[in-house]
């Protein structure tokens, strides 16, 4: 299955024809891709409480990604992971205005807290400010399964290895794909004999001025027949 995988759109409608330019933007990727579910790992919205005009955004944007043509009312399965920027508070208690989007009769789902899809081999993981708890869930996380997440670990920011997170590469043990960090990097994570691929998928576009003439990354996952992940193509 074609997957797109896209991370912290920060829909913002405090500046004049932005909120429309990201929407647009959104789904100029979707026609273009044609993807058969996409995955959205967190930070959909740039504040907290975000505003009427930024959710009726979103659900003009999840409208947007309508199914296969030859199958009339089929939707596009959306998974939907909440971020930072999306709870409502610092408490952990997974509340989110993204909740208002999870209806089964269009294939949303919203993950308030970390869940484990057996039959697709993927652990999602969303924001938690207690980083133990995402610790915890990274160590659950069996073997051969691909984990979505919106967090970071120690030296994503940078290379020097700055203190931006207390979560160690040595706490990933399987290919993942994080949001969160705005800027995109690759590493290797786990032990020596069991390494693993961590990326930071960065942002479809520019969020604020001071990532100006940033590279911007989205990403296309093809499964294999037993449903694990072969490849990963970054636009």
């Amino acid at each position: 299955m074609r997957t797109l995988v896209i991370t912290d759109l920060h829909l913002n409608s405090r500046i004049p024809g932005l909120l429309d330019a990201q929407v647009g933007c959104v789904l100029d990727i979707f026609n273009k891709e044609k993807p058969k579910e996409v995955i959205i790992m967190g930070d959909v919205f740039m504040y907290r409480k975000p505003s009427p005009s930024e959710l009726l955004a979103f659900r003009d944007l999840i409208a947007g990604m309508p199914g296969d043509p030859k199958y009339p009312g089929h939707w596009t399965p959306i998974t939907i992971l909440r971020g930072n920027h999306d709870s409502e508070t610092k408490a952990d208690d997974g509340v989110t205005a993204l909740s208002l989007f999870e209806r089964p009769s269009n294939l949303t789902k919203v993950i308030t807290h970390t869940h484990i899809d057996h039959r697709r081999k993927r652990v999602f993981i969303p924001h938690y400010e207690n980083e133990e708890t995402i610790i915890r869930a990274l160590e659950m996380v069996p073997e051969g399964y691909t984990v979505f997440g919106h967090f970071g670990y120690v030296g994503c920011l940078n290379s020097v290895g700055d203190y931006d997170s207390s979560i160690s590469l040595s706490s990933f043990s399987t290919t993942t794909l994080l949001g969160h960090i705005h800027n995109f990097c690759e590493r290797q994570g786990g032990l020596q004999k069991s390494r693993s691929r961590v990326i930071c998928l960065g942002t479809p576009y520019t969020t604020n001025y001071g990532e100006a003439f940033k590279d911007n990354f989205y990403a296309i996952c093809d499964e294999s027949a037993d449903l694990r992940y072969h490849s990963l193509e970054f636009k």
